[in-house]
């Protein structure tokens, strides 16, 4: 994007509607507003604040302990899970051997 589109003064064109000028006008405005968000977003990529680092490094270690405590709680449900299901064929087999000692002694 050239300068020359951000600086042209609009108004000084006869052969532009209302409409048209407004338009023109906005799109202007638009266009200096994001060349100024641009040198930001620049210089804040070019040098890293410490503060910004020292703030994504708490963020940082809260999210692995976070996905530390997810991962225990996901194994105690597989382990819980799993439990039950052993007492589940045990209670089977108990029902089981109980069922052909009925038969045997009757």
């Amino acid at each position: 994007m050239t300068s020359e589109c951000l600086t042209v003064d609009y108004t000084q064109t006869s052969q532009l509607t209302d409409l048209e000028l407004k338009i023109l006008q906005q799109y202007q405005n638009l266009a200096k507003r994001l060349k100024y968000l641009s040198q930001i977003i620049a210089k804040l990529t070019s040098s890293p604040s410490p503060q910004l680092l020292e703030d994504l490094r708490v963020i940082e270690s809260k999210i692995a302990l976070v996905f530390t405590l997810f991962k225990a709680a996901v194994y105690s449900l597989f382990l819980q899970q799993e439990s039950v299901e052993n007492q589940q064929q045990e209670q089977d087999q108990n029902e089981g051997i109980q069922e052909s000692t009925q038969s045997f002694l009757t």
